[in-house]
């Protein structure tokens, strides 16, 4: 990025600095987002996204950039600059970046769990969390797919609210009509089958022969049958939600969901327990919050 001769939210107008009123409102939310928790690399993304420019049309923050900012003196009137920040936030600020053991502050359990969970529905990206001073947080695809509505955390439960009340309304949305057989028939059982119609054809069956190759036959069905556990696993999930009320815990949404799509339309699919999927779409209506 370019060197500035003059600080960022300054210029210098017949020979003497003044505030530039449009740099200084951003000096001061640098600042105030800093104070408020946010860390560097993170004001650093919100500044390039939303395209401020830092210098000779350049919009790509990092957090050395930030940084600089926060430690500069001139914006508390140092060297006869104009001063844009209050004392007391820059000397603030100034501890906290001095204050080695420093840390993020910790996000609720139930946050830190979507966080893991929340993916993009169309290119299969983990979802980011970003925190911007001055407005609520915001979700987004890591690989910077559109999404038609804003997500916040409050849209996220809505959604998620929404289709598991759903779901406890009507458990029969769990039971999904398998597509794969849970019987094939084999040339071994045809054989056998046969072999039995033709037994059974003779004026005379010998019962102890025919008995015994039906016994067999019966055991090859058997083998040749697959397990469908999905009955078992719809029943277990409508089981736990009749159980639960809110729907809001870490250690609840754990039990039965095991990734939660989020589409362009903003719509939410949630993916339960073996693989069962119920979107927003199929139970109809609009996601709980809208931007």
């Amino acid at each position: 990025m370019a060197n500035r001769m003059i600080s960022f939210g300054y210029e210098a107008v017949n020979g003497k600095i003044v505030v530039v009123p449009t740099e200084a409102e951003i000096v001061k939310q640098i600042f105030a987002a800093y104070l408020s928790g946010r860390i560097l690399k993170e004001i650093a993304a919100d500044l390039t996204e939303r395209g401020v420019v830092f210098f000779e049309n350049k919009s790509v923050w990092n957090k050395n950039n930030v940084v600089r900012i926060i430690q500069n003196g001139k914006y508390i009137g140092e060297n006869g600059y104009p001063t844009i920040v209050d004392k007391d936030s820059f000397e603030q600020a100034n501890r906290k970046k001095n204050d080695k053991g420093h840390k993020k502050n910790k996000l609720p359990e139930i946050i830190e769990y979507l966080k893991s969970t929340v993916y993009c529905g169309d290119c299969g990206k983990l979802f980011h969390r970003r925190v911007a001073w001055g407005t609520r947080e915001k979700w987004y695809c890591s690989d910077s797919c559109k999404c038609g509505k804003y997500i916040d955390d409050n849209y996220i439960f809505c959604g998620i609210k929404k289709v598991l009340s759903a779901v406890c309304e009507n458990p029969q949305l769990l039971y999904k009509e398998s597509s794969e057989p849970t019987y094939t028939k084999t040339q071994e059982i045809m054989r056998y089958t046969n072999e039995i119609g033709r037994f059974m054809n003779e004026r005379t069956p010998s019962f102890k022969a025919v008995k015994k190759l039906i016994m067999e036959c019966a055991s090859l069905k058997f083998s040749a049958c697959t397990y469908n556990a999905n009955d078992t696993i719809a029943a277990f999930i409508a089981e736990q939600l009749s159980k639960e009320q809110e729907y809001a815990s870490k250690e609840f949404l754990r039990k039965i969901i095991e990734r939660i799509n989020v589409h362009k339309d903003g719509m939410l699919t949630i993916r339960f327990l073996g693989g069962i999927e119920i979107s927003e779409t199929e139970i109809g209506g609009l996601s709980g919050s809208a931007s």
